[in-house]
């Protein structure tokens, strides 16, 4: 596709003390065979050496700064700071491959916004593809979407004009923005879907999605957001119930796999409860008190 067909594609990175990384995810960008890219930086009050590594790219990186506010707010900084008719989000820890952009417009047919596979880097699920754990669709997907978020932040490309027109990210949010943003969009625009890992996504302790003591409040907020006469989801209150399972359920999963038995009981035992006919939340919770209990006892988890 001739670049001329869509025009700039703004690049918002969000950054907050992401030293460690931030070159390889600039250099990512700059090493995509579409080229007519802007890329603007939100540094959110980092205390390492962001800053001055952004600043070293000179002209190639529009540089902006703001008091330590979270993600959401560095993301809609950067979308009201941007030139392009279309934004594309990355992550300063995650990375593209060179041919990302290109192909994620030739696929677009017609939609105003798309997303892709991605593969993990680090963590329990190194190396597979997000697919490989939940199901990626295309269209027509507030229902699916409700029930589980599968669509990859930094994967995502959209029209700058559609996400102002939804609102952007909830600044409230300090985790699972992206989600509650999605399904408000997917209830008026249907979405494009690219089956290739164009994005490495990076897990590490400092994920903010491994943290789930913090993010699972955040999860319900959301929910409780979406299924209120306001909501997106506000004529689907069917769906509740199993939004709220799927969300402990993940929950559990995940602090279970940072070694936080007592709480990934806990969110076992309330996904169970939101769906007790539901054979997976019996199983989990059964395998969660098991390995609490073992735990205690000093059989399980240790180093």
């Amino acid at each position: 596709m001739e670049e001329s067909a869509i025009g700039l594609v703004s690049v918002v990175v969000p950054v907050y003390n992401a030293a460690d990384h931030l070159r390889d995810t600039l250099d990512s960008i700059f090493n995509q065979t579409y080229k007519n890219l802007e890329v603007v930086a939100v540094d959110d009050g980092s205390s390492d050496d962001s800053v001055e590594i952004l600043k070293s790219y000179g002209e190639r990186v529009v540089v902006v700064q703001q008091a330590n506010a979270g993600p959401a707010a560095a993301r809609n900084l950067g979308v009201e700071k941007a030139n392009g008719s279309w934004i594309a989000f990355l992550d300063a820890d995650d990375l593209w491959q060179p041919d990302k952009i290109e192909k994620q417009i030739q696929g677009l047919g017609g939609c105003s916004w798309s997303y892709t596979d991605s593969i993990f880097m680090g963590g329990v699920n190194d190396g597979k593809r997000d697919s490989e754990l939940n199901d990626k669709l295309s269209g027509e997907v507030l229902d699916a979407l409700i029930c589980c978020n599968f669509i990859g932040t930094s994967s995502v490309m959209i029209r700058r004009d559609v996400f102002l027109d939804i609102g952007g990210f909830d600044r409230s949010l300090r985790s699972i923005q992206d989600w509650d943003l999605w399904m408000r969009v997917a209830g008026e625009h249907p979405i494009a879907y690219l089956d290739e890992p164009m994005v490495r996504y990076r897990v590490h302790a400092a994920s903010t999605s491994r943290s789930t003591r913090k993010t699972l409040p955040n999860h319900l907020k959301v929910i409780d957001k979406i299924f209120s006469p306001q909501g997106v989801a506000a004529h689907k209150s069917h769906l509740k119930p199993v939004t709220k399972a799927k969300s402990m359920g993940i929950c559990s999963q995940i602090a279970e796999e940072e070694g936080d038995y007592s709480f990934a009981l806990k969110c076992a035992i309330g996904a169970f409860l939101q769906q007790p006919s539901s054979r997976d939340h019996a199983i989990r919770a059964l395998k969660s008190s098991v390995k609490f209990v073992l735990h205690g006892l000093g059989l399980y988890g240790r180093a």
